[in-house]
């Protein structure tokens, strides 16, 4: 299979969305909703994709605030997103109490369950549950690609001073769940550039 991965970030917080296409049969899925839906909106009729879910690493407002226009371009399609934070998307309710801002409830919610491959059209991710920045943070792996959500980054890893943050689930996820990756796995981030396993062995700061 020939994956596809095109981003879109939005201006605020430079929040990564993703377009993860099966160039075969056009299949694809959006990873995560940031605060310029109509990016990839645009991304997506350019590429004549065929959207058949939206998948979500994990419900800040920056990776949630697009659902509900996605939604309204191409329809009822299922969400999915980590049990951990179901009622994020379900209820509408705000993910952190630092942050209190609503988004729109949405109703064709789905589960991504850690063990369990996650089917869209053609395309299959294997889910790691990767906690720590959020409880239902999850990575996201189709090929050779890693979807990390704000796990890891280039040269760094994601805040852990939250109220429902836990700053040794998130290392202890990191190393079990995305290092013992091979190297030459792309590493997409919730935010910034894309980096690989191998480089961010040898030099995350915070990881060596």
């Amino acid at each position: 299979m020939s994956i596809y991965v095109g981003s879109t970030a939005d201006q605020q917080f430079g929040t990564n969305s993703y377009l993860v296409e099966d160039e075969t049969t056009h299949d694809a899925v959006v990873i995560d909703a940031n605060l310029e839906p109509q990016l990839m909106v645009e991304l997506v009729r350019d590429r004549k994709a065929n959207v058949r879910a939206i998948l979500l690493t994990h419900t800040d407002v920056d990776h949630v605030a697009g659902l509900a226009a996605l939604l309204e371009t191409f329809g009822p399609i299922p969400v999915a997103v980590h049990d951990a934070e179901r009622h994020v998307v379900v209820e509408g309710k705000p993910l952190r109490r630092e942050f209190g801002a609503s988004t729109f409830p949405v109703e064709n919610v789905v589960s991504l369950v850690e063990g369990e491959a996650f089917q869209a059209g053609s395309l299959s991710f294997e889910v790691l549950h990767t906690p720590g920045h959020s409880p239902g943070g999850v990575t996201l792996k189709i090929g050779d690609n890693l979807f990390t959500g704000d796990a890891l980054f280039a040269g760094s890893i994601g805040r852990s001073d939250f109220a429902n943050s836990d700053g040794t689930a998130l290392l202890e996820g990191i190393t079990a769940k995305l290092l013992s990756q091979p190297d030459q796995l792309i590493v997409h981030s919730g935010h910034g550039p894309a980096t690989s396993i191998g480089r961010e062995r040898q030099t995350n700061p915070f990881l060596t």
